[in-house]
């Protein structure tokens, strides 16, 4: 597949899947342990301590109050009845491999974004064109009674629209968003929902009254551009149901790198100001790499000073790089070590030497 592509055509028919596993986690050790099945569980990094950090909780357990994020001291004290499991990486990658197996099914063409979910290019599919819910309850089934685990599936015309509306009915939910229903049924929501835009970017479109998906998408995309740059333009194809960036196999892909910049209106010397800037970069570019199901292994920043010169350091990392806050973190580190003290007029970064993680996608980010 070409990946010169205009995202503002919209393809002539077709329908994409975003499939997306419930509580993936606990939910391996439930098909695992069906006991399981009406306690509340947590998957937990220390269980022993009980000092660990949730990586994921059951739907049982949500309805205590307890959240991916959360201390486990105070998981127990919201429910003392919590059954606390350690990380299993291995069960996880198996149940992955599985759960891929099966989307290879129902079709070839699949953008893997986690261990736990992937987009699905439904277009060619003539059953599926006539009757999408129908075949996507086939997908859940096959799901259901192979693994034992559930996953939920938003469907629209292109991949952004049908992740947004992927968990608009978890757990088990079907949601089918069609073009015309963007008005009544997306706009609505707050601009926080939308894929890629982070509370960086989110605070500053409420400070110029964006509250709402809706108010983005009704923005002049001048507005947009001048305020936001690319990344601007990339959420408001996106608000508007615009985006028609095509579902990639990344083991397909020939891409060497991932890069976003941000060019100011003004000198920037405060060290808060710039490093908002490579915040903002770090989100951008883990946007991207989570599409393209990547990592990279190495990063570069670039910055122009107000004499016009471009400057660059590179580092490279053992940890892969695909969170924004794995690429935050090393940006920072490599900004702070440049110690610039003059003003800046443009902030950059890089990520390169992609390849597909091994053995497995982003491991703790469900």
């Amino acid at each position: 597949m070409s990946r010169h592509f205009d995202p503002f055509r919209e393809p002539a028919s077709g329908w994409i899947l975003h499939c997306d596993a419930d509580a993936f986690y606990a939910s391996c050790h439930m098909a695992q342990r069906p006991e399981l099945r009406e306690q509340p569980v947590v998957v937990a990094g220390d269980v022993r301590t009980r000092h660990g950090i949730i990586v994921t909780a059951n739907y049982r357990a949500r309805q205590f109050g307890i959240e991916t994020g959360m201390n486990l001291g105070q998981a127990w004290q919201l429910c003392p009845d919590i059954v606390a499991i350690t990380p299993d990486k291995s069960l996880y990658r198996r149940y992955s491999e599985h759960l891929h197996h099966i989307f290879q099914q129902y079709t070839g063409i699949i953008e893997p974004l986690a261990l736990d979910e992937a987009w699905l290019d439904m277009s060619n599919q003539m059953s599926f064109a006539e009757n999408p819910a129908l075949v996507a309850a086939s997908l859940q089934a096959q799901v259901r009674e192979r693994l034992g685990i559930t996953i939920s599936i938003g469907i629209s015309v292109n991949k952004m629209l049908a992740k947004q509306v992927s968990d608009w009915n978890k757990p088990e939910g079907i949601t089918v968003l069609r073009k015309d229903e963007l008005p009544e049924r997306l706009w609505p929501r707050p601009v926080t929902e939308l894929f890629g835009c982070g509370p960086v970017t989110a605070q500053k479109m409420e400070r110029l009254g964006i509250q709402t998906i809706g108010d983005l998408a009704q923005q002049p995309l001048s507005a947009i551009l001048h305020q936001f740059g690319q990344h601007g333009l990339a959420l408001y194809l996106r608000a508007k149901g615009d985006d028609y960036t095509p579902v990639i196999n990344p083991r397909c892909t020939d891409r060497r790198s991932v890069s976003a910049e941000h060019t100011t209106a003004q000198d920037l010397s405060g060290i808060a100001d710039i490093l908002a800037l490579f915040q903002q970069c770090s989100q951008e570019i883990s946007a991207r790499l989570l599409q393209l199901g990547l990592v990279g292994y190495r990063m570069g920043i670039k910055w122009r000073t107000t004499d016009f010169r471009l400057h660059s350091k590179q580092l490279s990392s053992s940890l892969p790089l695909q969170s924004t806050d794995s690429i935050y973190r090393l940006a920072r580190q490599l900004w702070l070590h440049v110690a610039e003290n003059r003003p800046v007029r443009l902030i950059g970064i890089t990520v390169s030497l992609l390849e597909l993680p091994s053995p497995q996608l982003r491991f703790w980010d469900e």
